[in-house]
């Protein structure tokens, strides 16, 4: 157990280093992509108080007149840093800001690793917003209500030269953040690899995705795997340096978090996130951001999931 700890300790300390020198060397701080200018075109003014969702809120969560939001703004389109490497933005802030408007709430977004989101909502947070797949081990202890549908990428150096198979992962250096459904599922896969006799996966995981993706980017990781809208903006940030290897995979539902024993907010936001999607406001939100193959057309409280 002490090795691995250390060896993510000085995945850690390396990746933190490397993002210091990708930032200054390739702009990397922020974006410089045009994706502000998305954010800032995302029309929002006509999403307007439903009084009656409004009112279902606990008072918990209502009493300070703002949604509090946790969020990991390192999945870029998801939730990110724009140019002056502070104001939060993508398509899932977007979207929990229009969940708001609805309910009635103003937004207050907070930074967070992404691992320790889920335990604090319902105490430090109202909400998570982070990417959070919806997983039957996760709905044990929160409460989702789906706003998207995403698969899962692998992403490769150009041209792929070390000849990575998405099936045939044994033995290969993989990087991935901490935390995530990605994580679990390669620890899976390293345990078909050592049942079947052959070498275990070398896992290297992150804090940030950023870090996994710049793994791979500087040569320690083969391979990298993540949220399939967060793998391909990995690809179109890089210059041509990476690519996307195969076709999404498991594909899944993707949620707001709230705390297990808030049903009556649970119900607000769903109802709220419908609304939305009858609008148009959701998908105009998608869209703008190049996302809206994952859209989804009803919005559900804990979808039955694996």
């Amino acid at each position: 157990m002490i090795l691995p700890y250390i060896r993510r300790v000085r995945n850690v300390i390396l990746a933190a280093l490397l993002s210091f020198v990708l930032c200054v060397s390739m702009g990397a701080c922020g974006t410089s992509d045009g994706l502000d200018d998305a954010q800032a075109h995302v029309d929002l003014s006509d999403v307007t108080v439903d009084k009656t969702l409004a009112a279902q809120v606990s008072k918990q969560v209502s009493s300070d007149g703002v949604l509090t939001v946790g969020s990991n703004a390192v999945w870029a389109p998801a939730e990110f840093t724009g140019e002056d490497n502070q104001t939060v933005i993508g398509y899932e802030v977007d979207l929990i800001k229009a969940v708001a408007k609805v309910l009635g709430l103003k937004v207050k977004i907070q930074e967070a690793s992404f691992s320790s989101i889920i335990p604090a909502v319902g105490s430090k947070f109202d909400v998570g917003v982070s990417g959070f797949t919806i997983t039957a081990e996760r709905e044990k202890t929160v409460t989702f209500v789906q706003f998207y549908s995403a698969g899962m990428s692998y992403v490769v150096a150009k041209g792929n030269p070390k000849h990575i198979e998405a099936d045939n992962l044994c033995g290969h250096k993989v990087s991935v953040q901490v935390g995530t459904s990605e994580e679990t599922a390669l620890e899976d896969t390293s345990a078909s690899c050592v049942k079947s006799g052959k070498p275990a996966l070398d896992l290297q995981v992150y804090e940030q995705q950023t870090q996994a993706t710049q793994a791979v980017l500087a040569g320690r990781s083969d391979v990298m795997y993540s949220d399939t809208p967060v793998s391909g903006y990995a690809v179109s940030q890089t210059g041509g340096k990476l690519q996307l290897l195969g076709d999404a995979v498991d594909v899944a539902p993707q949620g707001i978090v709230l705390a297990k024993n808030d049903k009556k907010t649970a119900q607000a936001v769903r109802g709220a996130v419908q609304k939305l999607i009858d609008s148009g406001v959701y998908m105009r939100i998608l869209k703008a951001w190049g996302v809206q193959d994952g859209a989804i057309s009803t919005a559900e409280i804990n979808p039955k999931v694996k």
